[in-house]
């Protein structure tokens, strides 16, 4: 059974039909059914550039993946780590072992200011006899 707002939509069909001639509805019609076309149009160019900017941006990730990757084992085996079937972390593992024993390895050249003293000049001092005093 048709109910309140039901009935207004006839009779503002109804009134649309009186008021109008009857070759304005079909004009009508189709202007919607032109914008419909347009609006569906416009949004798949919207998704098509969405699409195509995620695949360039996925793109591009993965060059700068595969640049890290690259880079990570020339690295490696600039410092003489074996490269073959290690994973990512294994080589970075190894890289900062490397790194830590090479730092190890080389003699700390610590300055001593020129206000401080020198604990070994002080030992050496302390080493030598003092002439005597006539």
């Amino acid at each position: 059974m048709i109910e309140g707002i039901e009935w207004l939509f006839i009779a503002l069909i109804i009134i649309l039909l009186i008021l109008w001639e009857p070759q304005t509805i079909p004009r009508l019609a189709r202007a919607l059914a032109e914008a419909r076309r347009e609006y569906e149009k416009a949004a798949s160019t919207v998704q098509e550039l969405v699409e195509e900017f995620e695949s360039q941006a996925e793109k591009a990730a993965q060059k700068d993946e595969q640049d890290i990757e690259r880079d990570i084992i020339e690295k490696a085996k600039s410092l003489g780590i074996e490269t073959y079937g290690k994973t990512r972390e294994e080589l970075l593992i190894a890289m900062f072992k490397k790194s830590m024993e090479q730092k190890e390895a080389q003699p700390s050249e610590s300055k001593v200011p020129e206000n401080r003293v020198d604990q070994n000049s002080l030992n050496n001092e302390a080493m030598q006899p003092r002439p005597e005093k006539s």
